[in-house]
């Protein structure tokens, strides 16, 4: 079977399922194979995600801001081996930091994204990128720079007010001048919250439905996770990184080594599947993307996604593995049946060698819903589908997301536990709490 009729196989059982949302591009040795949007852009006014639709693209941004130093250096406005105390005054260690430090994740800056009160309050609010620096521009540092790795966005913003300095443009004109308009990415931009982009996904989020996800001001993620894009902009995004039209062979090799553990300059290098990979997660309220490259196989999958919780990267994964002819695992058909007793499985129940996770199972309507924790420990609600039910076992599927439970009985009919598949293919055992 070739590798077009198993992706589309793939596709067609998560489609039925409705487990894809957002806009999927696969293409291989230069052919797209698959090029199609999944469920809704907006909801409110039931538009669906089609392959143009626009979505912010999160840190799937800092490759772009590699991108833009890399070709200052290539130009000598600058050299990515200059301290940051050079371009950036009055930076408290910035005869330490250098440009290359800041791509590579190992300053040792603490990520600002990180602070106690950004997700409920600061990420809310307006800012400068001037004053994003002075937050954290005076803070210790987490370790000697260039020693360790650790993933932070505070060195993109850093980047990013470079990129400004040296080019005499904002961020934004600079991308757009020398990346974007070269490539003919028409569709692909620095999203700014104040006007208007046409075709641009609503973000979301869920509990029992999909909802609003929580507001992001965007006046300052900028050069560290502020674009917005499209899979087919992105696919010529990844046709020009195969050449050297944006920057010479020799610094784009550089740009794409790894450093420090597998990060290089805006991309992650990894061996996946026994091939190699550069790839990069994003997200951003409401907006979830991965970007994968195999690129001596010569194959790409841009997953962008405008529902918070689809696993991207998971799935996206598991493309990989169709399209390598590797051994995949299908969901159940969520074909509903009759499931009489669901006052029976209610309960709090808490997860084996597992202090604090615990699967709430609640009934709302005569029907049941699990309530669990996903990325940064946020809580979301999925209603629960019977698929099958004997007298040992009954198997419901969530909605939105293809995670399974099932709960066993004794021969008595009482519930003895509940195995819990979430939608990475992590297995549990989890036992009704007294």
């Amino acid at each position: 079977m070739a590798a077009e009729e198993r992706i589309g196989k793939w596709i067609e059982r998560y489609e039925e399922n409705r487990y894809l949302n957002g806009s999927i591009l696969i293409a291989s040795k230069g052919e797209i194979l698959v090029n199609k949007g999944f469920g809704m852009a907006n909801f409110e006014h039931s538009v669906p995600n089609k392959p143009t639709t626009k979505f912010r693209i999160g840190s799937l941004t800092k490759a772009f801001t590699a991108m833009a130093i890399f070709q200052l250096h290539e130009k000598g406005k600058l050299s990515i081996d200059d301290y940051i105390g050079k371009y950036l005054s009055n930076y408290s260690h910035g005869e330490k930091i250098t440009i290359y430090h800041c791509l590579t994740n190992t300053t040792g800056i603490q990520d600002y994204t990180s602070f106690p009160d950004f997700w409920f309050k600061t990420m809310r609010l307006p800012m400068t990128l001037k004053e994003l620096i002075e937050s954290f521009k005076d803070l210790d540092l987490n370790f000697e720079p260039g020693k360790e790795y650790e993933y932070s966005s505070s060195g993109y913003t850093l980047l990013t007010a470079i990129i400004e300095k040296v080019s005499g443009i904002s961020y934004a004109e600079y991308i757009q001048e020398n990346i974007c308009r070269p490539l003919g990415m028409k569709n692909t931009g620095c999203d700014d919250g104040i006007k208007v982009v046409t075709d641009l996904a609503s973000g979301y989020s869920f509990w029992e439905k999909p909802i609003h996800s929580a507001y992001a001001d965007l006046s300052f993620p900028l050069g560290a996770y502020g674009l917005y894009s499209t899979t087919e902009d992105l696919f010529l995004w990844d046709r020009a990184l195969n050449s050297n039209q944006l920057l010479n062979k020799e610094l784009m090799e550089k740009m794409m080594t790894p450093y420090l553990e597998s990060y290089a300059c805006g991309w992650m290098v990894s061996e996946k599947l026994g091939r190699k990979c550069l790839h990069h997660f994003g997200d951003i309220s409401g907006y979830s993307s991965e970007f994968s490259r195999f690129v001596d196989d010569q194959v790409t999958i841009i997953f962008l996604s405008n529902m918070n919780v689809t696993p991207v990267s998971y799935l996206t994964h598991e493309m990989a593995k169709v399209i390598f002819d590797e051994e995949v695992t299908m969901p159940l058909s969520s074909k509903q049946i009759s499931f009489t007793t669901p006052e029976l499985l209610a309960g709090k129940y808490m997860i084996e060698n597992s202090e604090n996770k615990v699967l709430d199972i609640s009934i709302k309507r005569g029907e049941l819903y699990l309530t669990v924790p996903k990325m940064y420990g946020v809580p979301y609600k999925f209603k629960l589908i019977p698929v099958s039910h004997n007298s040992s076992n009954t198997t419901f599927l969530t909605e939105m997301i293809n995670e399974q439970l099932t709960f066993n009985y004794s021969l008595s009919g009482e519930i003895i536990g509940l195995e819990y598949k979430d939608y990475n293919e992590n297995k549990y055992k989890a036992y009704k709490s007294v």
